[in-house]
């Protein structure tokens, strides 16, 4: 498994492709917003400037999980998950297999405006893509609701 790069879009989001992974200190960021796969084995979305000046980190989302060793990987069939150090799943976002109608996705989208996406491209000539998850909400369509 390769590790993430800081690739960029149009929209200067920062990039996780599928296959990639974030291990225990590395991060993802762009702007003042940054995803990291924290030592204490959360995974966590920051914003700094929420004070005004620029060095108060505000946590936006995390995973709730905990273990020296976790590490965060966007999977091939479009499931980010954070596993323990022995391989075993603590948490998915649901975007994989039964969970959600399986589309090609592309990326795990961190934009500069504090939002955090995994974004599909459908087989079609139509460019655009579809959000199936996102920190703030969970599943979206086509994935199964967020509950559960």
């Amino acid at each position: 498994m390769s590790t993430a790069r800081a690739a960029t879009f149009g929209d200067t989001a920062a990039t996780l492709a599928t296959g990639e992974s974030l291990s225990p200190g590395e991060r993802l960021g762009s702007g003042d917003t940054h995803l990291v796969m924290q030592a204490d084995g959360d995974l966590a979305l920051y914003t700094t400037g929420a004070d005004g000046d620029g060095t108060d980190p505000r946590l936006r989302w995390h995973s709730g999980t905990t273990g020296e060793g976790n590490r965060a990987v966007l999977r091939a069939d479009g499931n980010l998950v954070v596993t323990a150090k022995d391989g075993g799943m603590l948490w998915e976002s649901r975007t994989g297999g039964d969970d959600c109608l399986h589309l090609p996705v592309t990326r795990l989208s961190v934009r500069p405006d504090g939002d955090m996406s995994i974004l599909t491209m459908p087989n079609s000539e139509a460019p655009y893509v579809i959000r199936v998850w996102s920190a703030a909400a969970g599943p979206q369509f086509p994935c199964g609701s967020a509950a559960r």
